[in-house]
């Protein structure tokens, strides 16, 4: 069957860089466009190689991706309403909240004359909105969105961690190996989501001290990923009610990642902390042009 029938117009030229790829040796991965019987256009990813019994030919790979690109439209939709939410706890119920702290700063100054007990209550008022406005901000830094094309990956994850660590009052560290650069565009914003989703069940669940963030990249793009805490720990097989929420942020830490191709490996044990293993594989060169 010739291949214009499968392929969309506008995917051919990437097919024919992928075929010609192939001939030199290569496994490619690409994603591009196919066509129903119907003519209907639907996404596909792609993985072509070499057949090893015979150099005249490649075997081919072909996955239907129509699911996966429906939650990556959802995840930037997600994103878009993130980035309203902090902006209208901040600037709506975060700000009342101070406003209200102050006044009762205030009036807990002039509550030597009061009624007995009026002090007391003021002061636990005080803590109450204390706490308050601490979650609120926690809140709304989970929320915010992250501008990497104007600071950079590397600068705003170390940014984001070290951060999360004073939000936190807990040591949080990165650390990187590998070059940067090698690191494939199209995973920047997942990878961070990925690392941000991560590091909030560590916030609101581990009750650890520590957490440690892991993140090597190898020549072709690969990535390597590992968080680790010394909390809690849990048994991943046996989730109880207390964990539904931490598992519910690992079931769509699992769909970024296999989306991708990626691999999501949990290490837990009751008592000795967690250890998320996560890997993406690489992507070939034309990849970025058969997605744009």
């Amino acid at each position: 069957m010739q291949a214009d029938l499968l392929v969309a117009e506008e995917a051919l030229p990437a097919a024919l860089r992928m075929v010609q790829q192939v001939q030199q040796g290569q496994t490619v991965t690409i994603e591009a466009s196919h066509r129903r019987r119907d003519g209907t256009r639907f996404p596909v990813h792609v993985i072509a190689a070499p057949d090893p019994t015979d150099p005249d030919q490649m075997i081919a790979i072909v996955e239907d991706i129509t699911a996966q690109k429906q939650r990556r439209t959802e995840a930037a939709a997600i994103d878009t309403d993130r980035r309203r939410i902090a902006h209208e706890i901040h600037d709506g119920v975060a700000q009342s909240l101070a406003g209200l702290r102050f006044k009762s700063g205030i009036w807990a100054h002039r509550a030597d004359a009061a009624p007995p007990g009026m002090a007391a209550a003021l002061d636990e008022l005080l803590a109450v909105l204390k706490t308050a406005i601490e979650d609120l901000r926690r809140a709304i830094f989970a929320l915010r969105p992250v501008d990497l094309e104007t600071v950079g990956f590397v600068p705003s994850l170390t940014n984001w961690v070290s951060n999360f660590g004073d939000q936190g009052q807990l040591a949080a560290r990165l650390e990187l190996s590998g070059l940067p650069e090698d690191l494939p565009t199209e995973y920047e914003l997942p990878l961070f989501r990925i690392i941000q989703e991560g590091l909030h069940n560590v916030g609101q669940h581990a009750q650890a001290t520590s957490v440690l963030v892991r993140l090597a990249v190898d020549g072709r793009g690969g990535v390597r990923l590992s968080l680790r805490d010394n909390g809690r720990g849990f048994d991943p097989q046996q989730p109880g009610p207390a964990d539904r929420h931490s598992h519910f942020g690992l079931r769509q830490m699992r769909e970024r990642i296999v989306d991708r191709g990626g691999t999501l490996d949990i290490r837990s044990t009751l008592g000795q902390g967690t250890e998320l293993l996560i890997t993406l594989p690489p992507l070939a060169q034309e990849d970025s042009h058969a997605a744009d």
